[in-house]
């Protein structure tokens, strides 16, 4: 089955929950979120030093990322399927005053940039939106620089599976064949509806490997204290949300992100 009605249906969806999704997070520009409610960069450390290093956002949203990345004085590109999330990017990276190369295309397909362009890659929510992995993966493996850095946040397994909120559980029913995501709240585009893929660790770790990248760390971020957290606590946050924080229980006892730390071989 061709990916094409797939793509579509999620850049729809997407284009039709941008103006309420960056109306209800609250999402710093001064900071690299991983996931909501979980701490950023400034915690983790992942990427290490950006300044004058070439940076690349996948799956970039408002490019709230970017301009943090662009603040600490990273050469930044960020790409997003949607136009309206580019929209809000573009005001955002104009506010800011940040400097950010904003591209709109499937981040599957990175033909706009020539082989080994970046110094580092950087995706948080966003390959869970691919359907082929294994094609994405060795794009971005392409694009990025010998000794080069892919620090890629995505939606947990079990995140796929529903929370029984009286007997705070998780109804797990079968981890090896994880559910697909089908986003019946909104409009469908030709009969197709926007998804969302789940992949279990072994397959991500066996792909990541498969393309070539040597992994460094993965990580199930914990999220912050909501209730009782310090100014301390909450700073390092750069990502939140009443809607999330309704899931708190659940996040703090299934982790909802997963971070993948690879490099590109010398």
């Amino acid at each position: 089955m061709s990916n094409f009605p797939i793509k579509r249906a999620v850049k729809a969806g997407w284009d039709e929950m941008s103006d309420g999704y960056q109306r209800d997070a609250a999402i710093s520009t001064d900071d690299v979120h991983y996931g909501p409610l979980i701490p950023g960069e400034r915690f983790y450390r992942l990427l290490g030093d950006v300044n004058g290093k070439r940076v690349l956002e996948l799956a970039c949203g408002a490019a709230q990322n970017s301009i943090a990345l662009s603040k600490w004085g990273a050469r930044v590109a960020a790409v997003d399927v949607s136009s309206n999330q580019l929209d809000h990017a573009r005001r955002l990276v104009s506010r800011e005053q940040a400097d950010v190369d904003l591209v709109q295309g499937d981040i599957e397909h990175l033909s706009m940039f020539a082989q080994e362009s970046f110094d580092v890659i950087l995706s948080s929510n966003g390959i869970e939106f691919v359907p082929d992995i294994h094609e994405c993966l060795r794009e971005w493996y392409r694009v990025l620089c010998r000794g080069g850095l892919l620090v890629l946040s995505t939606v947990h397994p079990l995140a796929a599976f529903e929370w029984d909120s009286q007997r705070s559980t998780l109804l797990v029913n079968n981890y090896f064949n994880l559910p697909v995501e089908v986003w019946d709240d909104l409009a469908d585009v030709d009969g197709q509806k926007g998804l969302t893929f789940f992949h279990t660790i072994e397959e991500m770790v066996s792909t990541l490997v498969a393309v070539g990248f040597a992994i460094e760390r993965i990580l199930e971020p914990f999220p912050y204290p909501i209730e009782g957290a310090t100014e301390t606590e909450e700073a390092m946050v750069p990502y939140k949300g009443k809607s999330w924080e309704e899931d708190y229980e659940r996040m703090s006892r299934i982790p909802f992100n997963i971070i993948y730390v690879a490099r590109k071989a010398d």
